[in-house]
């Protein structure tokens, strides 16, 4: 009797050491089975990061992010002027300085003597920005505008709006820039890097477009007045309206092009600033100042 209980017992022991044994067992599959999974789980963020970091990479790097558009705003009173090198004196014997810069867009032409000898008699000097596909025909005009003290300013090769805005990327406009600014280098000896876009730097050319233009050198004004010249072709009484109505800033860009209706009414349009207290200032380098629609100072 004494035996069966005690066998009895040893067998109840032995049933109780193997599952213990088995619990045992199972633990430490089951913990190497969970490092297994955290191992794996800690393998799949890494590798998930490093595929967000590459293709972040092949982004910025790789593919050129698109041109941001920037609407010109409503009021160009808005532009910056805020001068790089050296700053011109906002009054003289206490009055405020009024300076207009008179500027012509797509010459030169057959038309730029006769918008040189009006500002002559005014005491006016302009800045001229030129198309560079035109310089070669009109070198002596392009000779005299800078003998007489007014700047060349760079106005593209071929004022082609597809090919200077469509490509996706900044590189054909720099190309024709510099081009251009390497033209009236060899034509007159001075390097200008004054330019202003074709059909105005908003909304066609964006923030890293504008850093390329930038790098390349150069810097960009658009204007603050625009006389509609172009547009007005046989009306010089309405592009003097124009622009009477609308310069009142203490520094005006006024955008002019070189026209027949414009060599009309540029005796009227001198005569009335004249008469309103602006001085006639051209770009000058030393001196640049903030004129771009999006007030971008790397410009």
């Amino acid at each position: 009797m004494k035996v069966e209980q005690t066998a009895g017992k040893n067998g109840a022991i032995s049933r109780t050491t193997s599952r213990m044994k088995t619990h045992k067992r199972r633990r430490i599959r089951y913990g190497r089975l969970s490092a297994a999974l955290l191992i794996l789980v800690m393998l799949i963020t890494g590798l998930t990061y490093i595929f967000i970091g590459m293709t972040q990479w092949i982004k910025d790097y790789v593919a050129p992010p698109p041109i941001t558009a920037i609407e010109q705003p409503t009021k160009l009173g808005m532009i910056a002027m805020t001068p790089d090198v050296k700053e011109e004196p906002v009054r003289f014997q206490g009055q405020v300085r009024k300076l207009a810069y008179i500027t012509f867009d797509d010459g030169p032409s057959e038309h730029t003597a006769t918008l040189l000898d009006i500002l002559k008699q005014h005491e006016a000097k302009a800045t001229f920005f030129m198309i560079g596909r035109q310089l070669n025909q009109h070198k002596e005009v392009v000779e005299r505008l800078v003998k007489e003290g007014s700047y060349p300013g760079l106005h593209s090769m071929t004022h082609n709006y597809n090919k200077l805005y469509k490509s996706g990327s900044s590189s054909n406009f720099v190309k024709e820039f510099k081009k251009e600014q390497k033209m009236v280098q060899e034509l007159i000896g001075f390097t200008p890097h004054l330019i202003r876009a074709p059909y105005g730097s908003s909304p066609q050319i964006g923030e890293k477009f504008r850093g390329d233009i930038a790098a390349a050198g150069f810097k960009m004004w658009d204007w603050t007045t625009d006389s509609l010249d172009w547009n007005l072709p046989g009306q010089p009484d309405k592009i003097v309206d124009r622009v009477s109505s609308s310069v009142h800033r203490d520094k005006e860009v006024i955008l002019m092009h070189e026209r027949e209706q414009t060599v009309q009414a540029l005796p009227r349009i001198l005569k009335m600033l004249e008469d309103r207290g602006y001085e006639f200032e051209v770009y000058d380098p030393s001196a640049h100042w903030i004129a771009n629609f999006s007030g971008d100072t790397r410009l």
